[in-house]
């Protein structure tokens, strides 16, 4: 063959290689709501939060036998970072991630599998197994990990569950904050306080007013507060983080997966589903909001957790 003809095959392979890549990536799309709509704008931030349920070693069931301090399977670690993986998000905040060593293994097989965290954060509060942490793909200004606190509950006094997570991120010249929360779960631990609504809702007051004191929302400041709040948006919990004598204080960013559902957990023994995981974008951060955000509904994302992944994109324009 000769020089031309050797050239004019090598365009037509490089064009085939090309329109492949294009049908693949079309059919990825399709799977989930996060793909397709992947930004390589700088001045985008995605902002993800995900529950990947006990991703630590704990007593467990494995098929019907028990087993002491066993990690997650292997099979749901996979599914997590499918899920991961397609959501794409810059910063991830995570809810039940296990120790450091755990975190850290996690950010290895990201990267192993092409998404890279250079990143991270953790939380060592009151419950030993779970914790609250992130991974992040743009740099961290400044990272305030709070791991003791305390608040009233009838004549006694409490630790948040989890502690609280606070990262500082500076977008295009502009600086916000992120809070991870994670407050208390519905297991009931008095008769007094059935699925101890009571004490999340002591937790959500205490937390609330932690960022009250270090965010000056009422002047404009860029805070958003994400996470497993384990409660409805018209829960008590909730409504601590959203309004404050009559006066809002944050809002939900709204999300729906591909078919316009807003559920995030799932009870499979009981076959119920609801929403306990939300972003919250204060006053002034909910303008930033780029579209609506999603949740994560491929097929794996009821393989690796009972929890889905919610995401926002925000549009940090140039400081004026």
């Amino acid at each position: 063959m000769n020089t031309s003809g050797l050239h004019n095959l090598t365009r037509l392979l490089v064009l085939l290689a090309a329109l492949a890549a294009g049908s693949c990536g079309k059919q990825t799309a399709k799977s989930t709501t996060a793909p397709s709509a992947i930004s390589t704008n700088p001045d985008i931030i995605r902002l993800a939060t995900y529950n990947i349920r006990n991703y630590n070693s704990i007593n467990r069931r494995i098929e019907g036998e028990f087993k002491p301090d066993w990690p997650k399977p292997e099979a749901e670690k996979t599914a997590v970072r499918k899920v991961i993986l397609a959501a794409h998000a810059d910063i991830l905040a995570l809810e039940e991630m296990g120790p450091g060593q755990e975190l850290a293994e996690l950010q290895r097989d990201l990267a192993a599998e092409g998404l890279t965290y250079s990143y991270t954060a953790l939380v060592n509060g009151p419950d030993p197994d779970r914790h609250v942490a992130l991974l992040s793909r743009v740099p961290l200004a400044g990272v305030h990990p709070r791991e003791y606190i305390s608040y009233k509950f009838g004549g006694s006094e409490k630790q948040v569950s989890r502690g609280l997570l606070e990262v500082d991120v500076v977008t295009n010249n502009r600086r916000w904050a992120l809070y991870v929360v994670h407050l208390k779960s519905r297991l009931t631990e008095s008769q007094d306080d059935p699925q101890s609504a009571a004490q999340r809702e002591g937790e959500a007051r205490v937390l609330r007013d932690i960022v009250r004191q270090e965010q000056p929302l009422a002047q404009g400041a860029l805070v958003a507060v994400a996470g497993d709040f384990n409660d409805a948006r018209d829960s008590t919990p909730l409504k601590r983080f959203l309004d404050l004598d009559g006066k809002p204080l944050f809002h939900i960013a709204p999300s729906a997966d591909s078919r316009g559902e807003t559920w995030t957990s799932s009870y499979g023994r009981e076959d119920e589903y609801d929403r306990s995981d939300y972003i919250l974008l204060s006053a002034s951060l909910t303008p930033l909001q780029k579209g609506p955000g999603g949740i994560a509904d491929i097929p794996a994302s009821l393989e690796g957790s009972d929890h889905r992944l919610v995401w926002v994109d925000l549009e940090f324009s140039a400081a004026k």
